[in-house]
C-alpha cells in the first residue's frame, strides 16, 4: 500500500468513528419526527420517501351504531311522496292532459289512503269508549250544557270550599285606567266566593273598592311583579303538617258527589303564584283559579 493509500484510509477510518454518533442521532431523530425531517430543503435532487403508516383497525359497529332500517312501508310511502311531488312539479309547470291526470290519480290514492285511516280511527274510538275524548269532554249540544253546568257548579263549590286557605293579592296604580274597571270585578269574585283579597297599590294612590289597599313595601320587586296592573296572584297556605311533615289534602264534594281536591301547597311558607294582569272578567278569575288550585297538568283539556 502506497503512503498516500495508507493516508486516505486512516481518514476514513477516523471519519467513521467520529461520525457514527452523529448519524445515529440523526437516524433516531428522522425515524421520531418524520414529517419534519422530510420537510427540510435539502435540495432538488434529495428524495426522502416518508414511511407510510399501517392502517388503524377499524372497530366494527356495535348494534347501537348498526344503520336502522326502515320498515318497508316507511320506504314505500317515501317512494310514493316524491313520485306525487314530481307529479305535482311536472303537471304544475308543463300542464298536460297527460301531466294533470297522471297527477291527479297519485293525489286520489292519497285521499282515498287518508280516507281509510279515518274510518279505522272512528271505528276504533267507537267500539273502545275508554279511548273516546267525548265522554270526557261531550260535544253534543245536549250533553255540552249539562257538562258545563255541571262543572260550573263544581267550580263554585271548589273555591268556595278552599277560601279559608286561599287569598288573592290585587295590584293596582291610582293612574291605570285598566284598573278602574278590574277593581269592582275583583271585589265582586270576592263577595262571591268568600275569598279574601288584598289590593297592594303601587304608587300608594286610595282605591274606593278596597279601602284597606296597602302600599307597595318593596314586596313586589320581592315577587317578580313588574310595572303592568293590573295584576293578580293568590297565595295559598301550606299544607304540610309543621309536626309530622305529612301532606294533609283538602278534599271538596261535587255537585254530583265526586271529590275535588286541593292541589297541595308543600311549601312551608307557602305558595305564590302568579294568576294573569290585565282586566279579566268574574268567570275567568274563577276558571282560572279552578284549574290551577285543582287540575294537574294535562287532565282538563
Amino acid at each position: 500500500m502506497s503512503r498516500s493509500a495508507g493516508w486516505m484510509t486512516g481518514v476514513a477510518a477516523a471519519a467513521t468513528v467520529l461520525l457514527a454518533p452523529a448519524l445515529a442521532h440523526a437516524q433516531a431523530a428522522a425515524e421520531q419526527a418524520p414529517d419534519s425531517y422530510c420537510g427540510r430543503d435539502l435540495g432538488q435532487w434529495f428524495y426522502c420517501d416518508r414511511p407510510v403508516p399501517e392502517p388503524e383497525p377499524v372497530a366494527a359497529p356495535t348494534m347501537a351504531e348498526a344503520p336502522s332500517r326502515k320498515p318497508p312501508e316507511i320506504l314505500e310511502l317515501e317512494q310514493f311522496q316524491k313520485e306525487l311531488e314530481e307529479a305535482r312539479n311536472v303537471a304544475s309547470w308543463r300542464p298536460s292532459p297527460e301531466t294533470v291526470e297522471r297527477y291527479y290519480r297519485l293525489q286520489q290514492v292519497a285521499l282515498e289512503k287518508g280516507g281509510l285511516f279515518a274510518d279505522f280511527y272512528r271505528r276504533l274510538v267507537w267500539t273502545n269508549p275508554e279511548l273516546d275524548y267525548t265522554v270526557r269532554r261531550p260535544v253534543v249540544e245536549a250533553a255540552k250544557h249539562g257538562w258545563t253546568d255541571d262543572r260550573l257548579a263544581d267550580r263554585d263549590l271548589f273555591l268556595r270550599g278552599v277560601s279559608d286557605k286561599v287569598g288573592l293579592f290585587y295590584v293596582y296604580r291610582g293612574g291605570c285606567g285598566p284598573c278602574t274597571i278590574a277593581s269592582p270585578i275583583v271585589r265582586a269574585f270576592s263577595d262571591r266566593y268568600g275569598m279574601s283579597v288584598q289590593a297592594i297599590s303601587a304608587d300608594g294612590a286610595p282605591n274606593s273598592a278596597f279601602p284597606n289597599a296597602r302600599r307597595d313595601q318593596g314586596q313586589l320587586a320581592q315577587w317578580g311583579v313588574r310595572q303592568m296592573t293590573p295584576a293578580l296572584l293568590f297565595f295559598q297556605a301550606s299544607d304540610v303538617d309543621p309536626r309530622t311533615g305529612r301532606i294533609t289534602p283538602r278534599r271538596i264534594r261535587g255537585s254530583n258527589g265526586q271529590v275535588l281536591e286541593l292541589l297541595p301547597c308543600r311549601k312551608r311558607e307557602g305558595c305564590l303564584t302568579y294568576a294573569g294582569a290585565g282586566v279579566m272578567s268574574l268567570e275567568d278569575i274563577a276558571e282560572r283559579l279552578f284549574v290551577l288550585l285543582s287540575k294537574e297538568p294535562g287532565s282538563d283539556f
